[in-house]
């Protein structure tokens, strides 16, 4: 408890007596939290006034206010809050009914954020709930689901009976639900109708289900059970191991579904065939059918990735899905797999699942856009987390660099922010929930001999890399090395020619790699050095040359070819402003950036004059031919002309060339 006032004279037998003024702040146990409450209880004789207000979460979120009135017979209580990003408020106070140890819930309607819900039942020597649901608004849901996006309105009834806690309850459940959708970036989904009857008794159950799309039905569920005698256990287990026996029929779009896996910012679309029977037991059904499809097409909105043209054979044998053919292009690649899915519970749902790439696109976003090639093994086995092992070979990556653009905010220095002493404020943004496995263990190496791209910020350049990716899902670790084949580097209108270049990560923090990265150039007879060091989180940037220069007198050189002594005062201005954004990066338009990405060649820079060899101000292109071949042509204005080559023997052994219409040629070999 952080801080509390209390206040109370509390009797608790023969006729009991409540006075009470109780606030609290920051208190807590491991699963539940107050951030800031207050109660306020006048309890005498059998009647009596109470409120109350708090602010915390327990799994979620939440805010609830309640004002009671409160008789022998009779209270009389109205409630409104919030909870995980939904409004709630009754539109009556509810009103409960006492006799005799049990509290009887009147009819009382809770009006909700896009919806309403009617509810009455009791507790005391028996337990029951009525639900009445009234064009209630299935986007309620999506705060507890972003990224669904679904929609419909839903009518109907649930309800729900125990006589005592151990005895079996019985239930029923009538739901209809209109024009059910899901709305992705990309698409939505064709609207269905669902219809849903359910009823569980001691002795049995049974439930049916119909969809249909402008109606015509596409989809039928059926499913029945029969629950195990008393004395095998509790009503829980005794539902778990009860037989099953039904079936399911389904001819129509993959969206509806696919929206049961509860996979934010993913989409399946196209036609889907299924057609199963049912039977083994709840905890462990056995199925007995096929899966097939041959136009789908699913997308990934946060990194881009779309796979077309997919095609699914499946089969459903006892208690798992085979997949025997699964096969999708990836941009200009493919991709393709096989392996199993088991339903059983019991069995804690194993699965194991191949997948092979052949340049294949699996990342299509502005910042990053990547090909691979090699395969991935998902394996989910009983008592241990999920782990996705392989080794995949990189045959074109290219990442911008997104600060490029980017608002820029002055760094304020020797400013530091006392912290609050006030108690924690109510999040009412709504908490994301997903249904993939929190933790999956990784076991990943990925290579690229080359093409792996990095520009923006001025930067221009090629890599190679050699990782290993471990750790889990939710934190990831990058262990190994990204190493410069080629780069420049323009700042304040010159280029700068990379010498070296490389990433390390260590394990440690994928996102936090350690750079070190050189560039230099010849400025008026001064060669100048840009050296870059330290954590990508808080690079460190220095300045040499030859002769030995100070920093602002380099600068003067780079930007302006003067001696800082001979710069005006608006020369000196800029001079500051460059210095300053060496904290920050600079934005603005990268417009070759913008030329490269449209034309989809690899590389392209411009190339100042060479007295040398009589070239001009140059546009210098290059292209993969392909892994191992890398042709560059540059030419200018003036008619100069050439043609470089270089072919990759070995990782470490290459062969380069040189042509020009000037006359001038060249070969070496590069170790």
């Amino acid at each position: 408890i952080g801080r509390a006032i209390i206040n109370a004279d509390v009797i608790l037998y023969d006729q009991p007596q409540v006075t009470a003024d109780i606030q609290v702040s920051e208190a807590s146990t491991p699963t539940f939290a107050i951030f800031a409450g207050r109660a306020k209880v006048n309890y005498q004789g059998g009647r009596g006034t109470a409120q109350m207000l708090a602010e915390g979460r327990q799994s979620v979120p939440f805010r609830i206010a309640a004002n009671a009135d409160l008789t022998p017979s009779l209270w009389r209580v109205a409630m409104g809050g919030r909870a995980n990003g939904i409004d709630f408020k009754t539109t009556a106070p509810a009103r409960i009914a006492i006799d005799r140890g049990t509290y009887r819930l009147l009819p009382t309607n809770v009006a909700l954020t896009g919806g309403a819900i009617d509810l009455a039942g009791s507790y005391g020597r028996s337990t029951a709930l009525q639900t009445r649901l009234t064009s209630f608004d299935l986007a309620i849901l999506n705060p507890l689901y972003p990224g669904l996006g679904l929609g419909g309105t839903a009518t109907g009834s649930v309800d729900f009976t125990q006589a005592t806690t151990t005895s079996f309850p019985t239930a029923d459940a009538r739901l209809t639900i209109n024009n059910f959708t899901r709305t992705s970036l990309a698409a939505i989904s064709p609207p269905v109708d669902l219809s849903v009857v359910g009823r569980l008794v001691p002795g049995g159950g049974n439930l049916r289900s119909v969809i249909t799309k402008r109606g015509a039905v596409i989809g039928r569920l059926r499913a029945d059970l029969l629950p195990l005698p008393p004395g095998a256990g509790s009503w829980w287990t005794r539902l778990m191991a009860a037989p099953l026996s039904g079936g399911i029929r389904y001819n129509g779009p993959a969206d509806i579904l696919f929206s049961l896996a509860g996979l934010p910012d993913q989409s399946l679309t196209g036609p889907l065939g299924l057609a199963a029977d049912v039977s083994g037991r709840v905890q462990s059904p056995q199925l007995n059918g096929v899966m097939r499809a041959n136009a789908l097409t699913y997308e990934n909105q946060t990194y881009g990735t779309k796979l077309t043209q997919m095609k699914l054979r499946g089969t459903f044998v006892n208690d798992r899905l085979d997949v025997s053919e699964l096969t999708a292009k990836a941009g200009d690649g493919t991709l393709s797999g096989k392996g199993f899915v088991s339903l059983s519970s019991a069995k804690g749902f194993p699965a194991q699942l191949n997948l092979e790439m052949q340049n294949a696109r699996l990342a299509n976003g502005d910042g990053l856009v990547a090909s691979a090639t090699g395969a991935l093994m998902l394996v989910n086995a009983p008592g241990t987390p999920a782990i996705v092992t392989g080794t995949l070979d990189l045959p074109e990556t290219r990442y911008k660099i997104v600060r490029q653009g980017a608002a820029k905010v002055a760094t304020l220095t020797g400013v530091r922010r006392k912290p609050p002493l006030g108690r924690a404020t109510f999040a009412a943004n709504p908490d994301p929930i997903s249904s993939l496995p929190g933790e999956i263990r990784l076991d990943i190496k990925l290579v690229a001999q080359n093409q792996i791209y990095v520009t923006g910020m001025g930067l221009s350049s090629e890599w190679s890399a050699n990782l290993a990716i471990t750790g889990t899902s939710s934190a990831p670790q990058i262990a190994g090395q990204v190493d410069l084949i080629r780069g420049t580097l323009d700042f304040a209108g010159r280029s700068f020619r990379i010498n070296e270049g490389r990433l390390r990560f260590d394990g440690s923090s994928y996102a936090n790699p350690t750079i070190a990265l050189s560039a230099s150039a010849d400025i008026d007879g001064v060669s100048t050095i840009i050296m870059i060091s330290g954590k990508s989180f808080d690079p460190q940037i220095a300045f040499s040359s030859s002769p030995n220069l100070p920093r602002d007198e380099i600068m003067a050189r780079i930007l302006f070819g003067n001696s800082v002594a001979e710069l005006s005062a608006i020369q000196v201005v800029q001079l500051a402003a460059s210095l300053n954004s060496l904290r920050g990066g600079s934005g603005g338009l990268n417009p070759l950036g913008v030329l490269q990405s449209a034309s989809g060649i690899d590389r392209l820079r411009i190339l100042g004059a060479d007295n040398t060899t009589g070239r001009g101000t140059a546009l210098a292109v290059g292209q993969y031919i392909t892994n191992d071949v890398y042709v560059e042509i540059v030419t200018d204005a003036r008619g100069y002309t050439a043609s470089q080559l270089e072919i990759t023997l070995t990782p470490a052994l290459s062969i380069l060339s040189q042509i020009s219409s000037f006359g001038g040629s060249n070969a070496n070999l590069r170790y």
